[in-house]
């Protein structure tokens, strides 16, 4: 995915002011939310694009943070960094990472018990993921939490871009969606075709630990829309 060079001059900035980590950091003081809060308000004014794997970012770090998978132990530190790394490399050799996720199918929309991806344990504890997903933000996150079938039910993983051998994971782009709003970021159709992810929490755990995830989005957007009003009023005003 090609982007405006000014993207990766916002997500940096982004990134300087910590406003997709600053919480969970060790020595994260008292008013941090608040203070990230602000952060993320006043860019929402100027680009609110960029702001989506920023927020997605921030809303997965505390869930990984407790559930890393083994083989991905090292993508701690860039995960509480305060780097942007746009370059195509396996996450544990990146100076900073961002994370999406990867719910939504056609045939069932916001109904995710319909989905029919499916996911089957390997021998070494991994999950082979074969099917969709129609709308899969940020395609260039280093990783993504994805919902998949089990025998056990509805179930969250962890699917990298990158294996832990090097090799790239099979996530086929089919097309980036050709939206009326938030054209800066991406977001695209994918194909499974026998990726693999690692099981985060329990088989049938899938929907109580994506909305974790999706709680703390939903606080996000809640602040872009305050923000955005905001600008708005202040346009009118000084018009």
């Amino acid at each position: 995915v090609r982007f405006h060079p000014a993207w990766h001059l916002l997500m940096q900035a982004l990134c300087t002011n910590r406003v997709h980590n600053l919480a969970w950091e060790e020595d994260a003081r008292s008013g941090a939310f608040v203070a990230r809060a602000a952060r993320f308000m006043l860019h929402a004014q100027v680009e609110a694009g960029s702001l989506c794997p920023i927020t997605m970012t921030f809303a997965a770090t505390p869930l990984l943070l407790q559930m890393l998978p083994a083989p991905f132990q090292d993508w701690t530190t860039p995960l509480l960094s305060d780097r942007y790394d746009s370059h195509l490399l396996p996450g544990g050799q990146k100076r900073g990472l961002l994370i999406g996720m990867g719910m939504t199918e056609k045939q069932g929309g916001s109904d995710v018990m319909s989905n029919t991806t499916r996911a089957e344990r390997l021998e070494d504890g991994s999950y082979r993921l074969v099917g969709h997903k129609w709308f899969f933000s940020v395609p260039q996150s280093d990783a993504h939490l994805v919902l998949a079938q089990t025998t056990g039910g509805l179930s969250c993983f962890f699917v990298p871009r990158f294996l832990p051998d090097g090799q790239r994971n099979a996530i086929r782009l089919e097309r980036l969606k050709d939206k009326l709003g938030n054209r800066s970021n991406a977001s695209c159709e994918v194909e499974f075709q026998d990726a693999i992810g690692w099981l985060l929490g329990q088989e049938g755990e899938g929907i109580r630990l994506i909305l974790k995830m999706g709680g703390m989005t939903r606080f996000d957007c809640a602040l872009g829309s305050h923000a955005m009003m905001r600008r708005a009023f202040s346009l009118a005003i000084y018009h």
